[in-house]
């Protein structure tokens, strides 16, 4: 078979596999709202798919701000956690990446858009200390 065949032949299962799918994809009376083989509209898949997104919006802490945790002797409680991610959201509806995150007398360095703490700092090192790689703060 030469190139320019297969080629030609290649391209036809392509159009043909995108055929297949297109006609597997259902309108319903309206005509508003596509569906899928499962019967689910698109709107149904995004706003599951949003819901999900948003449950899983918890903040983690790297090896490192875990380290810095249980070195400095930081309690974080479940109320603090959500604190955190309230900070984490505020800074992210400003457009801040990595922000400072001051509460409780301790620091947190937190990147806001993937909602992990980077570090964490406690009242006595805060004193004489520069905070760098951040582009907001957040007090809370």
């Amino acid at each position: 078979m030469n190139m320019s065949n297969q080629i030609n032949r290649n391209n036809y299962n392509l159009n043909d596999a995108i055929i297949r799918q297109s006609q597997q994809i259902k309108t319903t009376n309206s005509g508003n709202e596509v569906k899928n083989n499962a019967g689910d509209s698109f709107q149904s898949i995004l706003k599951r798919q949003l819901q999900n997104l948003e449950t899983n919006r918890e903040v983690s802490f790297s090896k490192h701000a875990n380290q810095r945790t249980e070195e400095r002797n930081i309690q974080i409680s479940q109320t603090d956690m959500s604190r955190l991610g309230e900070a984490c959201d505020k800074a992210e509806k400003k457009g801040i990446k990595d922000a400072l995150v001051m509460m409780n007398d301790s620091a947190f360095i937190v990147n806001a858009q993937n909602r992990v703490v980077i570090t964490v700092m406690d009242s006595a090192e805060l004193k004489d200390n520069v905070f760098t790689n951040i582009d907001g703060a957040v007090f809370v």
